[in-house]
């Protein structure tokens, strides 16, 4: 695994369009998807609902179908219906950052945060767009995601990685161990000189 943007997992298990993990349950091998499964729909069809609900249900099939252009053009016309939509937004905010489109994606993540300061999917991605250009707001807001909830593995992994750039070691190795501690699996990609040493319980020679 590497610092750079992670795509392609649901973000908390949520019905949303598939993001970044943001939460300390293990991602799933793929995205999963809506219930329906209707193809039509995730193809843009016209048999579906106006509701906020519908419209959201079917942005999420169009994405998770490949069809970003369908999906932010449904989110977007939920957003026309119910502008405070979190939902909408961070999908907005995800579908332009997978674009390399950074700027855009934190001021939908931002709009998304202005709607629930504590939404975690939000937080996560916005401090991964801000990783390159702003590391600071990035730990910080990092920080935030594991004082929500001190079970987020791979928030407390970016974290160390971001304090060991900045040369605080001892915060590192702070973050770095909670990760591991949290998801085992993580070990191999925190830098070598951070991983716990296995001591040996064999008795010394005679």
């Amino acid at each position: 695994m590497s610092t750079r943007q992670i795509f392609g997992l649901l973000a908390c298990g949520a019905v949303l369009l598939a993001g970044v993990a943001a939460c300390s349950e293990k991602p799933a091998e793929r995205p999963q998807t809506s219930n329906s499964g209707n193809s039509d729909k995730a193809n843009g069809g016209a048999n579906t609902g106006t509701a906020p609900a519908d419209l959201l249900k079917l942005g999420v099939e169009q994405g998770q179908a490949g069809n970003l252009d369908a999906a932010k053009a449904t989110f977007e016309k939920l957003l026309a219906a119910e502008v405070n939509n979190k939902f909408a937004w961070f999908n907005l905010g995800f579908i332009a950052q997978s674009r390399n489109k950074a700027d855009e994606a934190i001021s939908n993540y931002d709009k998304a945060l202005a709607a629930d300061a504590n939404y975690k999917p939000a937080l996560y991605n916005k401090a991964i767009a801000l990783e390159g250009t702003a590391p600071t707001t990035s730990m910080d807001i990092y920080r935030k995601v594991v004082s929500i909830d001190n079970k987020s593995s791979t928030a407390y992994l970016r974290l160390g990685m971001l304090l060991s750039q900045s040369g605080d070691n001892a915060a590192a190795r702070d973050a770095f161990r909670a990760a591991i501690r949290l998801d085992k699996g993580l070990t191999s990609a925190v830098p070598a000189k951070y991983r716990p040493t296995t001591r040996s319980s064999a008795p010394a020679g005679r």
